[in-house]
């Protein structure tokens, strides 16, 4: 029988990584499906709302409950199965393994209690010459796979790897009455734009919601609906209003060692335009392009200062500005890459000289370490200021455009921050368009003038043809711009899907959609 326990205030279900907090009674925890099953039977039938909760590394606040029971999966975590179809290896996992575990236990092959999905496949890939790996990088490692398909996460590597929709083969599902369903990818597609399934005794029905989900640039925004869909990506970008997933087969790609770079630039400029040619040359064909900008340097520089023990990388040279970093598969031809790299280094004011290069894995993970040490301090800074402002919670930007349109929208950052007298630091995955705009809070009103700034961001990346969630999904924080994408209409027919698989409005309340009242 699953556990059930009240909550007190001051409980970690109560928030997540927002900082955003919320309020609820119980927190239920099942240890296996048929746990989850019966706790969603037993609370549907009585009507209580349910938010399920995994790592809670999540930035929108989808995690934090308004009210009803928290449900958590924490519990549910493993890799059960190994299989191989025509696309290759895949692994049955279950909704709380985390991107980190998952990849320990590919990498040091450690398959003991781990069961064949299909036959030979488990001694086939221990015995396979290099390992293999899962390789979407949704940034926080210690994020939980059934989080990231709900969120439809992506990360740095989306840029050689996309986002890990297309590394979903096979969904187990609950529904909000507690029915189970085994979905694999091609089983079940929408005859046009009426999609009909069983789950159970019941049979669903509903016509597929017409609004055009943006694929072209990195996009987070709700789920994805298309005439002639597969039932999994009813699931995928969810985030739990249609379904909990409770087992998820991944496809893996073979493991290649890798090359981390940090090139250090004189300016802002110099580094951005670094990426374009990089990007448009296609010599260097790196995994990942991350950029720090000036005000990101100056943040690490303070932070090693304060404590130099928090970052374990070397003295910042003093001639360094911004950054760019980069992975490079260390493979035949890296050489060649490499030389490239450096030749447009030195076009924008970087050197060998002002580069790092590591590819011990203790190396690289310390450059890691530096990019994350700029988003993991201001999430330090933000909760330090819940005390006396409980209303409080992180203000940074996730929004993609197009590639045409990146110096654009980079400007009217800056020039909207600087007009409303924000401090902030501009980071992330530039090799998608999709950096990170972190505004640096000092008080309530500086909230208040953030969100208005936030607004204005938002409006300004759909009218570019971008996205404003592009990783990080809605949640509740977020849910006011599913109109800006998609319009009226379009939150209108989600909302249809949403009654036709919920009636009673009874999971994850208030993600993505407003609550029902």
């Amino acid at each position: 029988m699953f556990d059930r326990q009240r909550i007190r205030p001051g409980s970690r279900y109560l928030s997540d990584e927002s900082k955003m907090t919320g309020e609820a009674e119980y927190v239920v925890t099942p240890n296996d499906v048929e746990e989850l099953k019966e706790a969603m039977r037993i609370n549907h039938s009585k009507g209580n709302r349910i938010t399920v909760s995994g790592m809670r590394t999540g930035l929108c606040g989808g995690c934090v409950p308004h009210g009803g029971y928290v449900l958590s999966l924490e519990r549910m975590s493993g890799v059960v199965g190994i299989g191989k179809d025509d696309r290759g290896y895949f692994v049955r996992t279950l909704p709380c393994t985390t991107v980190r575990e998952l990849n320990r236990i590919l990498t040091t092959r450690d398959f003991s209690r781990i069961i064949d999905v299909t036959p030979g496949a488990v001694e086939a890939l221990r015995n396979e010459p290099t390992p293999w790996f899962y390789p979407v990088d949704p940034t926080e490692l210690d994020g939980s796979i059934g989080g990231n398909i709900a969120c439809n996460s992506s990360g740095p590597r989306t840029y050689k790897y996309g986002p890990t929709r297309g590394w979903v083969r096979r969904l187990s599902i609950v529904l909000a009455d507690g029915q189970g369903m085994d979905i694999t990818r091609g089983d079940v597609v929408a005859d046009g734009r009426r999609l009909t399934f069983p789950a159970g005794r019941e049979l669903y029905s509903f016509e597929v919601p017409t609004y055009k989900f943006n694929r072209d640039v990195k996009n987070a925004a709700g789920p994805m609906f298309e005439e002639g869909m597969d039932l999994v990506d009813l699931f995928i970008g969810s985030e739990g209003i249609f379904g909990i997933v409770a087992e998820a087969d991944v496809y893996l790609t073979p493991w290649h060692p890798l090359l981390s770079i940090i090139a250090f630039l004189p300016t802002d400029k110099d580094a951005l335009d670094v990426i374009k040619e990089i990007k448009s040359d296609g010599t260097v064909d790196p995994e990942f392009l991350e950029y720090m900008d000036c005000g990101s340097i100056d943040l690490v520089r303070r932070l090693m200062e304060s404590d130099p023990a928090t970052i374990r990388v070397p003295r910042i040279p003093n001639a360094a500005g911004s950054a760019v970093f980069l992975d490079l598969a260390d493979t035949d031809g890296v050489d060649q890459r490499l030389d490239r790299l450096i030749q447009i280094l030195g076009s924008h004011g970087g050197s060998e000289e002002l580069t790092w290069c590591g590819r011990e894995d203790r190396d690289r993970e310390r450059m890691r370490d530096m990019r994350h040490s700029i988003p993991m301090s201001i999430f330090e800074y933000v909760a330090s200021l819940k005390g006396s402002m409980p209303g409080i919670h992180k203000m940074g930007t996730d929004m993609s455009v197009p590639d045409s349109r990146s110096d654009e929208m980079m400007s009217y950052y800056s020039e909207k921050l600087d007009e409303a007298g924000l401090e902030y630091v501009i980071f992330g995955h530039m090799g998608n368009c999709h950096p990170h705009v972190e505004i640096i809070l000092k008080s309530m009103e500086d909230f208040e003038k953030a969100n208005r700034v936030y607004d204005e961001f938002a409006r300004k990346a759909v009218e570019l043809g971008g996205s404003p969630s592009a990783e990080h999904g809605i949640g509740k924080i977020k849910r006011h711009y599913l109109a800006m994408m998609y319009g009226d209409e379009g939150v209108a027919e989600l909302r249809r899907v949403k009654d036709a698989l919920d009636p009673k409005g009874m999971l994850c309340p208030g993600n993505i959609l407003e609550e029902s009242q």
